[in-house]
């Protein structure tokens, strides 16, 4: 069992399309506390429901959020069970897919065809409407469904599409918000859309059935049903560990950023990632940021003012890729981390870092990972300095290094 343990990763459940689907990105999550209350409401149409959650023996539920009636759930009077078709019906329209397109380099373009050579990749993953103003839908997501992103298309449950822009993210939680323009919509479609009603995580029992919706492989709105198999699981993602809602529901590449529903028709977890080894036969192993955690989050994203919760969330602004002894050796280049992008503006831009760059060493600490130079910035604050030492390619192909001093920003920028 041992064994088995220590070859069990954590994947996100967001993939990479190429035509068909394939492959899937690592990341994951955690998050604070606390309801959102009537201030919430006002700012952009989400209203906690908790006492219709405590009404003992309610036979349904009509949570009112944000001016809109989410859900009607009926249930047999004996039994207590509820209709999971009637639940489908009303909760996929609260579930959103997203389709980004990233912009990659080809690391080893330059040796094959003497020239950079850039691809486009589309992603997929999912969304969940959570609040609206009056311009917007507001959707929440994961941080690595939409981060590097160049354009995000919105599918809605009606099949039509539109346009989304980031209204920001908190990388250190993976959780993002995207936001759609109400005139980009027609009438029909703003009349199926609904605002998914919150849940409280924090009194979600192990054992509760659930719902997961989400984007699946790319391939649209699916349904999948489970149990809760534990709460506040840790998982470690990007060298972050999160107490996360565990579940058997299947959890599948598209599906992050998606929505984990109780049988109440709430929203009480925002699908992130799942399990697997080596082998890729692990069942039932998905995992979800507690939405009584999300809430908070999402509000500051909302309210731009995410930077109060970030301590130590430095950044630099880069894409890299880790470099392998063999790929070193083959290429003639130094073993580290190379930048397939750097983000325009960002502190690693700013202090002239490019892409094609290797990355050996921060703050004279060496380095051959993304994941070296992630706990490397963990221990560092916004507005800090670090010494980056980098090998640059020249026109005849030498790598000539020297070091840079980088001013990091605040990941949520």
């Amino acid at each position: 069992m041992k064994k088995f343990v220590q070859k069990l990763g954590i994947i996100a459940a967001s993939g990479l399309l190429f035509g068909a689907v394939a492959g899937a990105s690592f990341t994951g999550v955690k998050a604070g506390v606390e309801y959102v209350g009537e201030a919430v409401s006002e700012r952009f149409g989400i209203e906690q429901t908790k006492k219709d959650q405590e009404k003992d023996g309610d036979t349904k539920s009509n949570a009112v959020v944000g001016g809109t009636q989410s859900v009607t759930v009926s249930a047999n009077e004996d039994s207590k069970l509820y209709d999971v078709a009637d639940l489908a019906e009303q909760l996929t329209p609260s579930v959103v897919s997203i389709t980004s397109t990233t912009i990659y380099q080809n690391p080893y373009a330059y040796f094959y065809y003497g020239e950079s050579v850039e691809r486009t990749v589309t992603g997929c993953g999912s969304g969940v409407i959570i609040g609206e103003d009056d311009d917007r839908l507001l959707i929440a997501t994961n941080n690595h469904v939409v981060e590097g992103t160049e354009s995000l298309t919105v599918g809605f449950s009606d099949g039509t599409d539109a346009e989304a822009e980031i209204v920001g993210s908190y990388a250190g939680k993976d959780l993002a918000v995207v936001s759609v323009m109400k005139s980009a919509l027609s009438k029909e479609t703003l009349d199926t859309i609904h605002i998914a009603g919150l849940g409280d995580s924090e009194t979600t029992r192990i054992g509760e059935p659930v719902i997961a919706i989400g984007n699946a492989l790319g391939y649209g709105q699916s349904l999948t049903v489970g149990y809760v198999s534990a709460k506040e699981k840790p998982v470690t993602i990007n060298n972050a560990s999160i107490n996360m809602i565990q579940t058997d529901a299947a959890i599948n590449e598209g599906n992050s950023g998606g929505a984990l529903f109780d049988m109440q028709g709430k929203l009480i977890g925002i699908n992130s990632a799942k399990a697997r080894n080596m082998n890729n036969n692990v069942e039932g192993m998905g995992y979800a940021i507690p939405i009584s955690d999300a809430i908070p989050i999402i509000q500051s994203i909302i309210d731009g003012t995410q930077s109060e919760l970030v301590q130590g969330n430095a950044y630099m602004g880069i894409q890299g890729k880790d470099l392998t002894s063999y790929e070193a050796a083959s290429f003639n280049m130094p073993q580290g981390v190379y930048l397939l992008a750097v983000v325009e503006g960002a502190p690693a831009d700013q202090a002239g870092l490019q892409s094609g760059d290797v990355i050996t060493a921060v703050d004279g600490i060496s380095v051959t990972t993304m994941a070296e130079i992630k706990t490397i910035l963990a221990d560092k604050q916004p507005g800090d300095t670090v010494e980056v030492t980098l090998s640059r390619s020249d026109q005849r192909g030498s790598y000539i290094e020297q070091t840079v001093t980088v001013t990091l920003g605040n990941h949520v920028e």
